[in-house]
């Protein structure tokens, strides 16, 4: 519909006069300021209000959400890309999936696992008959036996490196050693000292959760006690950082360099030279359940006993009284 048609007569003269008197007006071209935009360049009008009025009837609440649900489903939603996708930070560019850093311990470990395997394996083959006389002649067998040959090569050499290494392990074992209470211990485990050492964990344990809940800025920043060696060789280091080393008492058997019996004694050798006390109380997994952790635990590092000094001070005091009973029965 146009403005100048004769329709809007059949109101009153008057509304329509002065509806072109503001059209008229609104044509006359407003001061533009930076405030405004180009589709703010004129003026409206009542008539342009009214050609303008929505002619569809309100949506109601639940329309609108149903309208919200299907863009929603519409749009793509790549959130597995993203995370897989590496982020650009600044300008060097780093991949969010990292490899597993295997520290050199856990290498040793390992490697002494396979020659173990390594050594079970050639146990049970020679264990087993000779049944080479009824065999057929055949290419295949020929590859077989080559594949056998340098097989039963390597094998000699892993088990070579296992006697050399196993030979020193032998002379330090005492009668009261076994593999759930290992050669480097220097103290009993008594009932007392596994009830001490427990109940102080658990305190400590429950001390820390509560600080995180708190404030976790404040609480990473002072933490009460520290797992693993690596954590407990880099704290040690600090003077005065360690105030107790909880040491478990069926650690993994690995002798060689950088293994974990040379990593015991490095551990010790630094306590005493730093005066920190340690005991061999509990073992992997009793560690383990003290703290709420799956994984076996090996080695705890004490840092702050605030709220349980009654407890260390009796724990210290049952450890004086087991390193007694170890020499004891040592000196037999």
């Amino acid at each position: 519909m146009s403005r100048n048609s004769d329709k809007l007569n059949i109101i009153d003269h008057r509304t329509f006069d002065d509806l072109h008197k503001d059209n008229d007006s609104a044509t006359t071209k407003m001061l533009r300021t930076h405030k405004y935009k180009n589709k703010h360049k004129y003026a409206d009008t009542l008539f342009d209000f009214i050609c303008r009025l929505p002619c569809r009837k309100p949506k109601k609440q639940g329309q609108i959400k149903k309208e919200q649900q299907l863009q929603r489903k519409k749009s793509p939603n790549f959130s597995l890309i993203r995370t897989i996708v590496p982020k650009r930070k600044g300008k060097c560019h780093r991949n969010l999936i990292t490899k597993e850093k295997v520290t050199r311990l856990k290498r040793s470990i390992r490697s002494y696992r396979n020659l173990k395997q390594a050594a079970a394996l050639k146990e049970t083959t020679t264990e087993q008959p000779e049944t080479d006389n009824h065999l057929i002649d055949s290419p295949h067998q020929e590859k077989d036996q080559s594949s056998m040959m340098e097989t039963s090569s390597s094998q000699l050499e892993l088990e070579t490196r296992l006697q050399g290494l196993s030979i020193n392990e032998t002379n330090k074992c005492h009668s009261i050693h076994s593999r759930r209470f290992r050669s480097y211990c220097d103290n009993c485990t008594r009932a007392q000292l596994k009830k001490l050492t427990t109940q102080l964990l658990k305190d400590l344990d429950r001390f820390q959760k509560r600080a995180y809940a708190a404030n976790e800025i404040k609480a990473r920043a002072h933490p009460r006690m520290a797992l693993g060696f690596r954590e407990a060789i880099s704290h040690l280091n600090i003077r005065n950082k360690v105030k107790l080393l909880i040491l478990a008492t069926d650690c993994e058997s690995n002798p060689g360099e950088d293994g974990l019996d040379e990593t015991i004694d490095k551990i010790k050798f630094s306590c005493q030279q730093h005066n920190v006390p340690y005991c061999f109380s509990l073992m992997r997994r009793e560690l383990a359940y003290a703290l709420k952790k799956r994984a076996q635990i090996s080695c705890v590092a004490i840092l702050d006993y605030d709220g349980a000094q009654d407890i260390y001070k009796d724990l210290l005091l049952e450890l004086d009284e087991a390193r007694k009973d170890y020499k004891r029965l040592t000196a037999l």
